[in-house]
């Protein structure tokens, strides 16, 4: 996630990009029109069905003011040879390929919002890269993992997941059933990942979430961090991992003295107290997030938790299963080696881009797609889902909503946060990062089928990405 300062009395001001390949530029504001450039590596379309995407969305400060809020989106236009995919809420839109291609893509854009507050604006823009999951048939639970769902006459066979309509607990093939737990009828309602979701190519960054940590304000920043940072100076200054030096590869800090208006964060991977440099691991899987701060990152950029059946899909598509799989499609993985180039953009394992999938549970989290090869690129070798998304429920584990939250529906985020900084959709489930309910985590280690581990707090383990079908 990249963003851009837009001071309209005085002048453009452009952060440095690194961190997911994501590149605004040039970003101009007329009116209610804000022009920029984008730019994101490893871009592909091959038909409408497989391709991959960004999620552009702003915030704005009325008036140079110390809160960022919301801007919503009326249109956008892009350069041909691209589209825009402009959802009904507004609250952001969609720059994709329009025809068949690879590589760097490169377009310029042009949005209209609505909402802007006083008479100056500062604007932040920001993108997040995305992948297109199809609407089809699949199947879940591989016959295997603990926890797995699967037929209800067979529980050692996988359900197809045919259409989008209720599942219902019983003794017969097109019934449902867990291989541990309890049994959930699912409604029509819920998602199922049979219909057509774009969901995030990799985990949140450290760098999306300073962004994310530095458009709150004081009192919901104090709520989004681990470490105590109610008063004027701060004594374990890597804020998520509450620790005095980075730790388990959490790089987000902030000065030691905060004062009391809002606190500036960023990565410092070298601990040198200079913000944001090019060793400072931007560019690395966030962890130690809680499942509260994962649900208002994501109903602060636009985006919603995604379900255990639609991580089976966004991991699988349309293949049979295999026991025991990891989201690369097989059962190999092999434990991370020492690292290398750390905190750089070109960060990696010394045993990247081997065949077997690395698993990155045990040890530090690791710069988003570093195990992808540069030429001969396998799902095995990219730790990558059958649609190209990266690392799912690896590097680190990734919360999901649990077959539990019956009552959880797809709406999305709408990029505004309660004042104490949570997520205030009303149809999601009650997170609270003290209990074990309400979503779980699924880790290298246990499989995409596996739905077993709750989890409590904030943990090295801990992460997320989100998703979006509004669009």
């Amino acid at each position: 996630m990249k963003n851009l300062y837009f001071l309209i009395v005085l002048s453009v001001l452009s952060l440095n990009v690194l961190a997911n390949n994501v590149q605004i530029s040039n970003l101009t504001k007329s009116g209610s029109n804000i022009s920029f450039d984008l730019s994101w590596e490893n871009s592909w379309y091959v038909g409408y069905s497989y391709h991959d995407a960004v999620w552009i969305f702003f915030k704005q400060a009325p008036n140079g003011g110390p809160a960022w809020q919301h801007a919503n989106v009326t249109s956008a236009t892009v350069d041909s040879g691209f589209s825009v995919e402009l959802p009904s809420d507004e609250v952001g839109f969609f720059v994709r390929r329009a025809s068949t291609g690879n590589g760097t893509a490169t377009t310029s854009v042009t949005a209209t919002v609505t909402g802007l507050i006083g008479a100056f604006q500062d604007i932040k823009a920001f993108g997040v890269e995305m992948v297109f999951v199809p609407a089809g048939s699949f199947y879940a639970g591989d016959g295997a993992s603990n926890g797995r769902i699967g037929r209800g006459d067979d529980i050692d066979e996988p359900v197809n997941i045919t259409s989008s309509g209720a599942l219902t607990c019983g003794a017969t093939s097109s019934d449902i059933g867990y291989a541990a737990g309890s049994c959930f009828d699912l409604p029509t309602a819920y998602p199922k990942g049979f219909s057509s979701f774009y969901c995030m190519k990799y985990v949140i960054t450290q760098q999306q979430y300073v962004d994310f940590l530095n458009c709150l304000g004081r009192t919901q920043q104090e709520n989004r961090v681990n470490a105590d940072v109610t008063g004027q100076t701060v004594t374990n200054v890597f804020v998520l991992a509450d620790e005095v030096n980075p730790f388990r590869g959490n790089v987000v800090r902030c000065d030691e003295t905060i004062g009391y208006g809002r606190i500036n964060f960023y990565c410092d991977a070298n601990n040198n107290g200079t913000p944001n440099e090019a060793d400072d691991g931007l560019s690395r899987a966030c962890n130690f997030i809680k499942v509260t701060d994962w649900s208002a990152y994501l109903d602060w950029s636009g985006l919603r938790p995604y379900t255990f059946l639609e991580l089976e899909k966004a991991s699988r598509g349309p293949l049979m299963p295999v026991a025991h799989e990891f989201s690369w499609g097989s059962s190999l993985y092999t434990n991370n080696g020492s690292l290398v180039n750390a905190g750089l953009d070109n960060e990696a394992w010394s045993n990247s881009g081997i065949e077997g999938g690395i698993s990155t549970y045990s040890d530090d989290v690791i710069r988003v797609g570093a195990n992808a090869p540069a030429t001969g690129a396998t799902r095995e070798l990219s730790n990558a889902s059958f649609y190209g998304i990266i690392d799912i429920a690896n590097n680190p584990g990734e919360f999901y909503v649990d077959k539990e939250e019956t009552n959880f529906i797809a709406e999305e985020g709408d990029g505004t946060l309660s004042n104490v900084g949570a997520a205030n959709v009303t149809t999601w489930p009650a997170f609270d990062a003290t209990l074990t309910n309400a979503a779980k985590l699924t880790l290298s280690t246990y499989g995409i089928s596996n739905m077993q581990l709750g989890i409590i707090g904030a943990s090295s383990g801990c992460g997320g990405r989100g998703v979006r079908s509004n669009f």
